[in-house]
């Protein structure tokens, strides 16, 4: 394979790898800060923001899915050729994306779906429940669940930027003495 066909493809896997990346934690940071507080400060109904923040969140899922899948393989695809998956930094490289599409997959199939079952059972009576009542106690405790895992995400690819940027990136004089 020639030079520039390799630096080409190299600065495809990179361009990709940062975009997949960037676009994945936006949305979850989004997410986060922006579309939950915004639901339930300005809709009427508690019901209603949970409703809204419900259908953003199983998209955004079905995003995180698709994201780590691909991200998973552009790091693959970049560690190898660069010779670094024996290493600590490269494997941990590749292990993050997978761990991330994990984590997801579990908040997408398992703690979604447990909260929209007590959702479809209850509707806008979950919030008329006592505070103390076990239904709206399995409610709360599956819905920390799901905060704790989108944040486990957003801490994982920050620190796969992280990895990255001080040790996977090249250095100035790797690529002058490689061109």
């Amino acid at each position: 394979m020639s030079s520039r066909w390799q630096t080409w493809v190299d600065s495809l896997l990179g361009i990709s790898q940062w975009l997949v990346l960037a676009l994945w934690l936006g949305a979850m940071v989004f997410f986060s800060a922006a579309v939950v507080p915004s639901a339930f400060g300005v809709l009427p109904t508690r019901y209603l923001a949970g409703t809204l923040v419900n259908s953003v969140l199983g998209k955004l899922e079905w995003w995180g899915l698709v994201c780590g899948v691909l991200l998973t393989g552009i790091q693959a695809a970049q560690v190898i050729r660069a010779g670094k998956l024996t290493t600590w930094a490269g494997r941990l490289a590749v292990g993050l994306p997978v761990l991330m599409t994990v984590v997801v997959a579990i908040s997408k199939f398992v703690v979604s779906a447990r909260l929209a079952a007590i959702r479809r059972a209850l509707g806008s009576e979950l919030e008329q429940l006592p505070l103390d009542d076990p239904t709206r106690l399995t409610f709360a405790a599956w819905h920390q669940y799901s905060v704790w895992l989108m944040g486990f995400n957003i801490l994982a690819a920050v620190a796969l930027v992280v990895v990255h940027h001080l040790w996977l990136a090249p250095t100035t004089s790797t690529v002058a003495r490689d061109a």
